[in-house]
């Protein structure tokens, strides 16, 4: 359609030309009446780009904008300024209330918890030193032990302390009731008592140089022996007088009982 239409216009102008040139020769020559225009034709290649031109001059700097609105992570802090003067100390303010009183801490010093570990201790090895005897019984703080053997006062003395403790003395009612059933249990008639009067006649001390705090003699003892003079150490009375005492010849043959303490 398009190259008949181009076609036609060529043809058009072609004619025109024929009948300029026909005229006769000497007439005056007018000019025509334009034609109507062609059509446009098509549009051509598209040309290369050019060259890029030099850079012009920078322009004058704009306005600063409004500052923008983040909504991630605010950017990495600036760099700390100058540390400043330091201001001058205010008054000491009011005292406060008293606070509630507070939990009970531990100790600050570990002496008592040494303290308390070491009387374990000892209390384990007064146990241990009971339990290693034939027959014990606790008595309070202490033990009476024994292993069933008889002697004289002397070596029932040797024999105590070579265990560790002392011949038995009774301190108080419990302490001879305790020493009597221990004594019955083990079918002995008469035990030795730790104290004499061998230092001075008439006033007994036990092993260790001490008066005697209670005492439970048998009516009209100690009456060291009427007129012999020779009962210088103590016993006990098992089954004859159910745990009464008296003062009798150190060289007999009693029951020995022991007494350890810490």
């Amino acid at each position: 359609m398009a190259l008949s239409t181009l076609y036609l216009a060529v043809l058009l102008l072609s004619l025109g030309h024929a009948e300029l040139t026909d005229s006769p020769p000497g007439d005056s020559c007018s000019a025509g009446v334009p034609g109507s225009p062609g059509l446009n034709g098509h549009n051509g290649q598209p040309g290369r780009d050019g060259r890029d031109g030099k850079d012009g001059a920078t322009g004058p700097k704009g306005d600063r904008g409004e500052p923008g609105v983040c909504e991630s992570e605010p950017g990495p802090p600036g760099k700390m300024g100058p540390v400043g003067l330091p201001g001058k100390m205010g008054s000491a303010g009011p005292a406060g209330p008293r606070g509630e009183k507070g939990d009970t801490g531990l100790p600050g010093d570990v002496q008592p918890l040494q303290t308390d570990i070491d009387a374990i201790l000892l209390r384990i090895a007064l146990v241990e030193k009971a339990a290693s005897f034939r027959v014990f019984r606790k008595v309070g703080a202490k033990y009476y032990v024994t292993e069933g053997l008889q002697g004289s006062y002397d070596a029932g003395l040797k024999f105590c302390r070579e265990a560790g403790g002392d011949l038995v003395v009774p301190q108080n009612e419990t302490e001879n009731d305790v020493l009597l059933k221990m004594l019955t249990q083990l079918g002995a008639k008469i035990a030795w008592l730790g104290f004499t009067d061998r230092k001075t006649e008439g006033t007994f001390l036990d092993s260790r140089g001490s008066s005697l705090s209670f005492t439970k003699w048998r009516s009209g003892e100690p009456n060291d022996g009427g007129s012999k003079g020779e009962e210088d150490c103590g016993m006990m009375y098992v089954d004859k007088y159910n745990g009464l005492w008296n003062d009798v010849e150190c060289d007999r043959n009693y029951h020995i009982v022991c007494e350890i303490t810490n």
